[in-house]
Protein backbone atom coordinates (compact mmCIF):
# COMPACT_ATOMS: atom_id res chain seq x y z
CA UNK A 1 0.00 0.00 0.00
CA UNK A 2 1.86 3.09 -1.18
CA UNK A 3 1.85 5.85 1.42
CA UNK A 4 4.09 8.18 3.33
CA UNK A 5 5.21 7.24 6.84
CA UNK A 6 3.14 10.07 8.33
CA UNK A 7 -0.03 9.05 6.44
CA UNK A 8 0.52 5.43 7.47
CA UNK A 9 0.95 6.34 11.13
CA UNK A 10 -2.23 8.46 11.12
CA UNK A 11 -4.26 5.74 9.42
CA UNK A 12 -3.12 2.87 11.63
CA UNK A 13 -3.66 5.01 14.72
CA UNK A 14 -7.33 5.23 13.72
CA UNK A 15 -7.97 1.69 12.48
CA UNK A 16 -5.61 -0.35 14.66
CA UNK A 17 -4.18 1.37 17.70
CA UNK A 18 -7.21 3.29 19.00
CA UNK A 19 -9.46 0.22 18.57
CA UNK A 20 -7.12 -1.66 20.91
CA UNK A 21 -7.56 1.08 23.50
CA UNK A 22 -11.34 1.14 23.05
CA UNK A 23 -11.62 -2.64 23.26
CA UNK A 24 -9.53 -2.72 26.41
CA UNK A 25 -11.60 0.03 28.07
CA UNK A 26 -14.83 -1.75 27.15
CA UNK A 27 -13.57 -5.10 28.44
CA UNK A 28 -12.44 -3.57 31.73
CA UNK A 29 -15.81 -1.84 32.16
CA UNK A 30 -17.58 -5.21 32.11
CA UNK A 31 -16.03 -6.49 35.35
CA UNK A 32 -19.48 -6.91 36.94
CA UNK A 33 -20.40 -10.64 36.94
CA UNK A 34 -23.93 -9.86 35.70
CA UNK A 35 -22.51 -7.90 32.75
CA UNK A 36 -20.20 -10.82 31.96
CA UNK A 37 -23.11 -13.25 32.05
CA UNK A 38 -25.19 -11.05 29.74
CA UNK A 39 -22.35 -10.30 27.32
CA UNK A 40 -22.91 -11.65 23.83
CA UNK A 41 -21.84 -11.00 20.26
CA UNK A 42 -21.40 -7.24 20.38
CA UNK A 43 -19.21 -7.53 23.48
CA UNK A 44 -17.24 -10.41 21.95
CA UNK A 45 -16.70 -8.55 18.66
CA UNK A 46 -16.03 -5.19 20.31
CA UNK A 47 -13.44 -6.56 22.74
CA UNK A 48 -11.63 -9.24 20.73
CA UNK A 49 -8.38 -7.29 20.46
CA UNK A 50 -8.37 -6.58 24.21
CA UNK A 51 -7.02 -10.12 24.54
CA UNK A 52 -3.76 -8.93 22.94
CA UNK A 53 -0.84 -8.90 25.37
CA UNK A 54 -0.83 -5.51 27.18
CA UNK A 55 2.87 -4.96 26.50
CA UNK A 56 2.25 -5.31 22.76
CA UNK A 57 -0.62 -2.81 22.83
CA UNK A 58 1.50 -0.42 24.90
CA UNK A 59 4.37 -0.72 22.41
CA UNK A 60 2.07 -0.15 19.41
CA UNK A 61 0.25 2.82 20.90
CA UNK A 62 3.23 4.33 22.66
CA UNK A 63 5.45 3.89 19.63
CA UNK A 64 2.94 5.83 17.54
CA UNK A 65 1.85 8.25 20.27
CA UNK A 66 2.05 11.41 18.10
CA UNK A 67 -0.63 9.95 15.80
CA UNK A 68 -2.59 7.93 18.38
CA UNK A 69 -3.22 10.92 20.66
CA UNK A 70 -5.12 13.01 18.07
CA UNK A 71 -6.96 9.93 16.78
CA UNK A 72 -8.07 9.09 20.33
CA UNK A 73 -9.07 12.72 20.90
CA UNK A 74 -11.33 12.49 17.84
CA UNK A 75 -13.00 9.34 19.16
CA UNK A 76 -13.44 10.86 22.62
CA UNK A 77 -15.08 13.93 21.03
CA UNK A 78 -17.39 11.68 19.01
CA UNK A 79 -18.32 9.71 22.14
CA UNK A 80 -19.02 12.99 23.97
CA UNK A 81 -21.44 13.85 21.15
CA UNK A 82 -23.12 10.46 21.59
CA UNK A 83 -23.31 11.09 25.34
CA UNK A 84 -24.94 14.47 24.73
CA UNK A 85 -27.46 12.83 22.39
CA UNK A 86 -28.49 10.50 25.22
CA UNK A 87 -29.45 13.57 27.29
CA UNK A 88 -31.62 15.04 24.51
CA UNK A 89 -35.39 15.14 24.99
CA UNK A 90 -35.66 12.43 22.30
CA UNK A 91 -32.43 10.39 22.55
CA UNK A 92 -33.46 8.02 19.77
CA UNK A 93 -33.92 10.88 17.31
CA UNK A 94 -30.71 12.52 18.54
CA UNK A 95 -28.63 9.35 18.18
CA UNK A 96 -29.83 8.43 14.68
CA UNK A 97 -27.82 11.08 12.78
CA UNK A 98 -24.81 10.38 15.00
CA UNK A 99 -24.97 6.68 14.15
CA UNK A 100 -25.53 7.07 10.39
CA UNK A 101 -21.97 7.91 9.22
CA UNK A 102 -20.42 4.99 11.11
CA UNK A 103 -23.09 2.63 9.81
CA UNK A 104 -22.51 3.79 6.24
CA UNK A 105 -18.74 3.46 6.58
CA UNK A 106 -18.93 -0.05 8.08
CA UNK A 107 -21.55 -1.42 5.68
CA UNK A 108 -19.47 -0.11 2.76
CA UNK A 109 -16.30 -1.80 4.01
CA UNK A 110 -14.48 -3.37 2.42
CA UNK A 111 -15.04 -1.34 -0.69
CA UNK A 112 -15.83 -3.20 -3.90
CA UNK A 113 -12.77 -3.42 -6.12
CA UNK A 114 -12.27 -2.37 -9.71
CA UNK A 115 -10.47 -4.59 -12.20
CA UNK A 116 -6.68 -4.67 -11.84
CA UNK A 117 -4.91 -1.94 -13.74
CA UNK A 118 -1.33 -1.40 -14.90
CA UNK A 119 0.05 2.02 -14.02
CA UNK A 120 3.49 3.65 -14.23
CA UNK A 121 5.66 2.93 -11.19
CA UNK A 122 6.06 6.62 -10.42
CA UNK A 123 6.00 7.93 -6.84
CA UNK A 124 3.20 10.43 -7.56
CA UNK A 125 0.97 7.76 -9.14
CA UNK A 126 1.70 5.30 -6.33
CA UNK A 127 0.86 7.85 -3.64
CA UNK A 128 -2.44 8.72 -5.39
CA UNK A 129 -3.17 4.99 -5.51
CA UNK A 130 -2.55 4.53 -1.79
CA UNK A 131 -4.59 7.62 -0.87
CA UNK A 132 -7.48 6.21 -2.92
CA UNK A 133 -7.32 2.95 -0.94
CA UNK A 134 -5.51 0.89 -3.57
CA UNK A 135 -2.44 -1.31 -3.42
CA UNK A 136 0.23 -2.84 -5.62
CA UNK A 137 -0.38 -6.45 -6.62
CA UNK A 138 2.60 -7.04 -8.90
CA UNK A 139 5.69 -5.27 -10.22
CA UNK A 140 6.65 -5.66 -13.88
CA UNK A 141 10.04 -7.31 -14.52
CA UNK A 142 11.40 -4.01 -15.87
CA UNK A 143 9.97 -2.18 -12.80
CA UNK A 144 8.49 0.48 -15.09
CA UNK A 145 4.88 -0.45 -14.32
CA UNK A 146 2.93 -2.06 -11.52
CA UNK A 147 -0.35 -3.92 -11.50
CA UNK A 148 -2.65 -2.34 -8.93
CA UNK A 149 -5.97 -3.02 -7.27
CA UNK A 150 -8.13 -0.10 -6.20
CA UNK A 151 -11.67 0.58 -5.03
CA UNK A 152 -14.31 0.68 -7.73
CA UNK A 153 -15.59 4.18 -8.50
CA UNK A 154 -18.83 5.11 -6.73
CA UNK A 155 -20.16 6.96 -9.75
CA UNK A 156 -19.23 8.32 -13.17
CA UNK A 157 -17.53 11.39 -11.67
CA UNK A 158 -15.18 9.29 -9.52
CA UNK A 159 -12.69 7.77 -11.88
CA UNK A 160 -9.17 6.75 -11.03
CA UNK A 161 -7.81 7.24 -14.51
CA UNK A 162 -5.37 9.86 -13.24
CA UNK A 163 -3.16 7.17 -11.68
Amino acid sequence: MPTTAEEHDRAVATVSHVPHLLATALAAAAADPLAGALAAGSFRDGTRVAATRPELIAAMCGGNAPAVGPALDGIIAALRDARAALDAPDPIAALSPWLAPGHAQRTGWPAPLAAPLDIPARPDALLRLGRAGGWVRAVAPDRATVTVVRPAPHGPNELFDDL
